[in-house]
């Protein structure tokens, strides 16, 4: 097994989230096989699997983001570890918490259960706690999708 430091998902993703911590991965572990996220949960445990969950919620085109789990992290989204450059070819960006904020050299968030938004070049940056349930729960999630799509229309 192997800590994963390169990013997982799509190199051209639109949407990328941001965390400070790599899962553990099996070294013949592949994204592109139909079970693999079920294969990251069972070697990390429940919190990926809170992630994940937050991840489609966030970036489901409606609200059944249990049928888009399948699809997660195969042409639209990318996760980066410890990053410390936004990726150019994403247009949304998720900074996940305190120090993927900082290691970005963005302000992190001063409140609990909040989010921000701003807009550089052609992409939007959002600021939200890191993906768990305790410090982003559902209604965050509804605001950000809510504000996400009204920047969209």
């Amino acid at each position: 097994m192997s800590d994963n430091v390169k990013p997982l998902g799509q190199d051209g993703a639109k949407r990328c989230f941001y965390l400070p911590t790599p899962p553990q991965l099996a070294d013949d572990w592949q994204l592109d096989t139909p079970d693999s996220l079920d294969k990251l949960i069972a070697l990390n445990g429940n919190n990926w699997r809170k992630i994940l969950v937050i991840m489609a919620k966030l970036s489901a085109p409606d609200e059944d983001w249990r049928g888009y789990m399948k699809r997660l992290l195969k042409a639209d989204e990318q996760i980066r570890f410890g990053a410390d450059a936004l990726s150019p070819m994403a247009k949304e960006h998720y900074v996940c918490g305190q120090q993927s904020a900082i290691k970005l050299g963005l302000t992190p968030l001063s409140e609990p259960k909040t989010f921000t938004h701003q807009r550089e070049n052609n992409s939007q940056i959002y600021l939200l706690p890191y993906l768990d349930y305790r410090q982003c729960p559902n209604a965050l999630i509804e605001g950000l999708r809510e504000l996400r799509e009204s920047l969209t229309r």
